[in-house]
C-alpha cells in the first residue's frame, strides 16, 4: 500500500502519477506498488515537482509496517529507537540573545532526552511483552469444573526462548479415580503426604504468573478450573491475556489424526520424559509454541 500527497506541484507531475495511482482527493494518490515501481516513481516526483511539496507513506516489513519519504517540506522523518515518527518544525520567533538560546537549547535536549528514553521504554517493553510468557498446565481429577478438583499445578516462564524459571506443586486431595492414578501416576496417598493445600498453591502460582501472557494447551480448559478454585477459595485470578497452542496447531498442522498434547509431541519427535504430569507438560507446550511460532515466521 502506498499514499502520496502532492502540494503546489506542476500538473505533469499529476498527470504522470495519475497512470500509477488513484487520485482520491486533490493531490492525494493511493494505490498497490512494488518496491521497484515505488522508488522510481518517487525519484520521478522528486525530480520534477520543482518548489512543489510531495509527501510518500508506504507499507514495509518493519515493527510499524509502514515507513515515509518526504521532499521539499518542513515535516521531517525521525527514528527513536527503530520507531518512525514525523516531528513537526519549530515556529520561528524574534531573535533571542545567547543565553536565552543556550537555555532553549539545553531544555529542548532535556525534553529530547527524556522523549527518547520514554519510547525506548516503550519499546522495550513491547518486546518482552512477546519475549516472554508463562507456560501453564493443571492435572485435575476429572473435566466436570463443577466437581472435579485440581490436584497438580506448574508453570516455567520463558525468556526470549529459554525457561528460566519454575513452579510446580502437588495440591492435597483426600481421593482420586483409579482412571487419574492410571494416567498420571498420582495417587491419594501421594496428595496426603506431598500436596500443600489449594489455597497456598493458588497464591503461589499466581504469584509466580504475575501480569506475564500465559501459554497453555487447551487453555480454556486450564484457565476455568484454576478460575473455579479460585472462586472457592476467594482469591482474584486477574484477566491475563491466554496463548492456546491447541487453536495455533489446528490453524497449522494438518497432518496428525487429533490435536491432543501428546500426539503433537509425537508429531514433532520431541522427548516425552512423564506423560500427564504438569511440569512435563508444560515443558512439551513451551517446545510446541516455540515450533509453530518458526513455522508461523515461514509462511
Amino acid at each position: 500500500m502506498i499514499v502520496i500527497t502532492l502540494t503546489d506541484c506542476p500538473p505533469k507531475v499529476r498527470g504522470d502519477l495519475s497512470k500509477w495511482l488513484l487520485e482520491i482527493s486533490t493531490g492525494v494518490y493511493v494505490g498497490n506498488l512494488s518496491a521497484r515501481v515505488r522508488d522510481e516513481l518517487w525519484g520521478r516526483i522528486c525530480e520534477h515537482v520543482k518548489d512543489g511539496r510531495a509527501t510518500m507513506v508506504y507499507s514495509n516489513n518493519g515493527e510499524q509496517k509502514l515507513d515515509f519519504a518526504v521532499h521539499n517540506t518542513t515535516w521531517v522523518p525521525v527514528d527513536y529507537d527503530g520507531i518512525k515518527l514525523v516531528r513537526k518544525p519549530g515556529i520561528k520567533k524574534r531573535e533571542k540573545n545567547s543565553d536565552q538560546i543556550e537555555t532553549e537549547k539545553a531544555a529542548m535536549s532535556r525534553a529530547e532526552k527524556f522523549y527518547q528514553v520514554q519510547q525506548i521504554q516503550k519499546h522495550q517493553a513491547r518486546k518482552r511483552s512477546t519475549a516472554e510468557y508463562v507456560v501453564l498446565d493443571l492435572e485435575t481429577t476429572g473435566l466436570n469444573i463443577a466437581h472435579d478438583r485440581m490436584i497438580e499445578v506448574a508453570a516455567i516462564r520463558v525468556e526470549e526462548g529459554r525457561e528460566v524459571s519454575c513452579y510446580s506443586s502437588l495440591i492435597y486431595c483426600e481421593t482420586v479415580p483409579e482412571t487419574i492414578v492410571e494416567l498420571t501416576g498420582i495417587t491419594a496417598d501421594k496428595l496426603k503426604k506431598e500436596g500443600k493445600p489449594i489455597e497456598q498453591v493458588l497464591k503461589e502460582l499466581l504469584e509466580f504468573i504475575g501480569d506475564t501472557r500465559i501459554v497453555s494447551h487447551n487453555a480454556s480448559f486450564d484457565w476455568r478450573f484454576l478460575q473455579q478454585a479460585c472462586k472457592q477459595n476467594n482469591i482474584l485470578p486477574g484477566h491475563p491475556h491466554i496463548t492456546d497452542t491447541l487453536n495455533l496447531a489446528r490453524q497449522k498442522i494438518e497432518e496428525v489424526e487429533d490435536y491432543k498434547l501428546l500426539t503433537l509431541s509425537k508429531y514433532f519427535h520431541f522427548a516425552i520424559l512423564e506423560p500427564h504430569r504438569a511440569l512435563a507438560d508444560c515443558r512439551l507446550t513451551h517446545q510446541l509454541y516455540e515450533k509453530l511460532k518458526r513455522i508461523e515466521a515461514e509462511d
